[in-house]
């Protein structure tokens, strides 16, 4: 078990402790003054660093540290199926540093560099001040986050009587979004044929020298470089060298055409920018416009606005100087990817699935940053900045002889792949189930010969593939998973392990109810009995989900 603030956090033991103590406070004096215990609950704690209350869900034994009581209940909001403003919903009562968890994406998948509730406490304690590192909850959670720092006021501020905060101990390298190590890209190659709708490639990348090393289930960290010819045209249409000296933070100066191209987000125009760029507009109805989407920018979607090269060639008065332009620019984000390999078969390689993001609006091609980076603007043999992102929860069961049971459609496919591998490699007994979906068999059936291969040799015992758009009604992975109910229940009664990996929004709430319905269906449970079913599944790590 572990803290609030668990050990591999990025703070050292004395940020630990401030920051466990200073949410610990906020939350006991919440249930304090609610039992009508203001006075003790207001007192100062004898140490100094914070009232030594529990946080809900918590508890400690006489001499030991509080401890995660294991009810998912505590934190109803921390499911990715959920909407924002569900999160924020369930979250409404509870103190600041909890509601500031609820605005993540809550993937708790690393690339922010904590977990969601790691990341809320830092920024709740004052130790982090960058709104925007959340990936999955973009503009959204960004946007929510200060909403409610802003509500706040001053009751986020660290109090007079907190340890000065330390920078926190750098991970070891090659294990951290601050500590990439240089590898090579080998290769990329479509897994689709032409004629399909959505382009989806296999990436492979040298890691040879590099000494990383991973496991099925972990992440690769890329930290992407933006599109070549949209860094220049941003520097052509601010009438800028590239060369000039900008500056990115505290003693860090680098020419802009490096800074365009690595550091800035040049896909989600910030609040700042919209600010700078309404000072500097000739036109004063640009001026007033640009006012607006400061306040609020949903308004740019009405605007066909989309990205950073949107708004400047939709403001054509404001043009600020260099300088100014990439310090009120977002900070790039590194991009994780599902590893889709196992080390023991490929020693020097990660293997990657990439789903490449295009798509056209008002006659202009978007493309997403890492995808396009990966698949298009790097060449075989260039050198890439890349990390590992050990998996939080989501790994193969320790007994080699647990059957799995593994639902991945589209790029979901990529961990289980890395699953199939590694099991074939250690000889497994254990039995493996997959349920594949993607639009069509003949252009989207990704690793085709190598899933046919391992059923062939029964690493696979089962595979049900579900084509949605083959048939005139779409057929999708729960639903294959429905007309296998009865056999799917005998294994979860047997002992097996289930994995999802995919879309969190739709696929993953689907999948969720496909298995309440086999347990009602099949385990003669009432829809509650499912939930609580399925819920302590998950407690127990028989359900893992890996969603984004």
């Amino acid at each position: 078990m572990e803290l609030l603030i668990p050990e591999s956090a990025p703070f050292t033991a004395e940020q630990r402790v401030w920051l466990n103590g200073f949410i610990a406070g906020l939350l006991g004096a919440e249930r304090m003054l609610a039992a009508g215990g203001a006075a003790q609950a207001l007192a100062p704690a004898a140490d100094g660093q914070g009232a030594a209350m529990l946080l809900p869900g918590m508890h400690a034994a006489a001499g030991q540290a509080a401890q995660p009581v294991e009810d998912e209940g505590d934190f109803p909001w921390h499911d990715p199926a959920l909407g924002l403003g569900e999160r924020m919903k369930l979250a409404d009562t509870r103190p600041l540093p909890l509601q500031l968890m609820a605005a993540m994406g809550q993937l708790d998948c690393g690339q922010c560099g904590y977990l969601c509730q790691s990341y809320a406490a830092a920024i709740a304690g004052g130790a982090e001040s960058d709104l925007s590192k959340c990936v999955p909850g973009g503009r959204p959670t960004a946007k929510k986050l200060k909403e409610l720092i802003e509500r706040a006021g001053t009751a986020v501020r660290a109090p007079a009587a907190a340890p000065r905060v330390e920078a926190p101990a750098p991970a070891p390298r090659g294990y951290g979004r601050d500590v990439p190590v240089k590898a090579r890209l080998a290769f990329s190659v479509p897994l689709c044929t032409p004629l399909a709708e959505k382009e989806t490639r296999h990436v492979v990348v040298d890691i040879t020298g590099s000494e990383l090393t991973y496991a099925p289930g972990d992440s690769l960290g890329v930290w992407a470089r933006n599109n070549p010819e949209e860094v220049e045209l941003l520097l052509a249409i601010l009438k800028a060298k590239g060369s000039e000296a900008v500056t990115l933070g505290p003693g860090t100066v680098v020419p802009a055409r490096e800074a365009l191209s690595t550091a800035c987000d040049l896909r989600v125009p910030s609040e700042e920018l919209y600010r700078l760029l309404a000072r500097e507009a000739k036109s004063d109805v640009d001026r007033a416009r640009l006012a607006k989407l400061a306040e609020d920018d949903a308004l740019a979607e009405s605007l066909g606005v989309h990205d950073v090269l949107d708004v400047v060639l939709e403001f054509p008065s404001a043009r600020p100087r260099i300088g100014e332009f990439t310090a009120a620019l977002g900070r790039m984000q590194p991009r994780l990817y599902s590893i889709a390999s196992s080390q023991r078969m490929h020693p020097t390689q990660v293997h990657l699935t990439v789903g490449v993001l295009r798509y056209e609006k008002n006659e202009r091609l978007y493309q997403g940053t890492g995808s396009s980076f990966v698949a298009e603007h790097l060449r075989p043999g260039r050198p890439l900045s890349v990390f590992i992102q050990r998996a939080h929860a989501f790994s193969l069961p320790a007994d080699p002889a647990a059957p799995v049971i593994m639902v991945g459609p589209g790029t979901g496919i990529a961990p289980f792949r890395a699953f199939l591998q590694e099991r074939e490699a250690a000889r497994a007994p254990g039995r493996n189930w997959l349920f594949f979906g993607n639009q069509r068999r003949e252009t989207d059936f990704l690793y085709r010969d190598e899933l046919e291969a391992f059923a062939q040799n029964r690493v696979l015992t089962r595979m049900d593939l579900a084509f949605s758009r083959d048939q005139t009604s779409k057929v999708y992975v729960q639903h294959k998973m429905l007309e296998a109910g009865e056999e799917l229940w005998r294994w979860l009664q047997n002992g097996a392990c289930i994995y999802v990996c995919g879309d969190a929004k739709r696929m993953a709430g689907d999948v969720n109810l496909a298995l309440r319905e086999i347990a009602v269906t099949h385990g003669g449970m009432d829809t509650a009995a499912a939930t609580r079913y399925f819920a302590d599944l998950a407690r127990s790590g028989r359900y893992q989900r890996d969603v984004y």
